[in-house]
């Protein structure tokens, strides 16, 4: 097992409210900075992306003990935004456990959709891909005031209010600077503790087909900055972001059924070989603001998924 330096300890706020006013002149949070890209000339500090592919993983883990979660505790083991000069770029790692009596094994999936939605909420933070492909860039025009630390503290506290039934949640992130083991760091912890876990999560669902199921499931999230945009979720076709699957939005509908995910019966079948649904044509026509007529699941050249 990977000896993993000891990182700095801080803890958040008891209140969730108390611990989001604390950081609020901070870091602004908002529907309307969600897809922003900061360029390379824009940023102050990168983490991941194309650079360090190889050495990143970003995993949102759901823990079957409680006491296996520090409570509120974030742990940043490397420097931090206000700790390195303009344009660094390291390696990172990035972990939150959470835990719930009512929570089981497979709704990471779903937390971990709800850990996007609140970073790329944040003003001047970039975020983009998943997993091993993770890519953060924190802008110039916020580095003087965002901190990682207070990153992690928002989003402790939005998933804490958004969701009650996470009674437990920490962080820890890695950042492979030189002086805490570099890229090399990142690679054992990946190697040794991350992929497992990924490859135990990913295992939960497999086996099932699209003939398997009466209905699927539509996400609109992404309607926020491209207003036509409608992903179908199906068992064997997962939307572009990558991050959440059918059973995913089976999870999605439990735990929030007034929110972006939305059941939809498949309907008789138009074209079988492209996967093409009357249930699914009328649905993409009305949610994307009636300029999708057909959809066939199965082609990337012919009437494909929206993007």
């Amino acid at each position: 097992m990977v000896k993993i330096p000891e990182g700095k300890i801080y803890h958040v706020p008891e209140d969730m409210e108390e611990a989001l006013e604390e950081i609020e002149e901070d870091i602004d949070i908002s529907p309307r900075h969600m897809g922003e890209r900061v360029r390379k000339s824009d940023y102050y500090m990168e983490l991941g992306g194309p650079k360090w592919f190889g050495s990143i993983y970003m995993i949102m883990e759901v823990c079957e003990n409680e006491d296996e979660v520090r409570d509120n505790v974030i742990e940043i083991i490397g420097p931090d935004v206000d700790e390195v000069e303009e344009g660094a770029s390291f390696p990172i790692g990035m972990q939150f456990k959470l835990w719930g009596s009512e929570i089981e094994p497979d709704y990471d999936e779903f937390f971990t959709r709800a850990l996007a939605d609140s970073l790329e909420n944040m003003e001047g933070l970039m975020c983009v891909n998943t997993k091993s492909t993770w890519w953060m860039r924190i802008a110039k025009r916020v580095a003087d005031d965002f901190t990682l630390r207070k990153m992690c503290q928002a989003t402790i506290a939005l998933t804490k209010s958004a969701y009650p039934i996470v009674e437990r949640m920490e962080a820890r992130l890695v950042i492979g600077a030189p002086e805490v083991g570099g890229p090399e760091l990142i690679q054992q912890i990946l190697e040794d503790e991350i992929k497992e876990k990924w490859e135990r999560s990913d295992s939960r669902r497999l086996g099932l087909e699209d003939d398997d199921v009466d209905n699927f499931y539509s996400c609109t999230l992404c309607q926020g900055f491209a207003p036509n945009h409608v992903c179908i979720l199906t068992p064997e076709r997962m939307p572009f972001c990558g991050i959440i699957s059918y059973r995913g939005a089976q999870i999605g509908m439990e735990i929030d059924p007034h929110g972006y995910i939305d059941i939809i019966p498949k309907g008789e079948i138009r074209k079988k070989a492209e996967g093409q649904y009357h249930g699914i044509n009328d649905y993409m026509y009305e949610k994307s603001n009636r300029t999708i007529k057909y959809l066939n699941l199965y082609s990337a050249i012919k009437y494909p998924m929206t993007s």
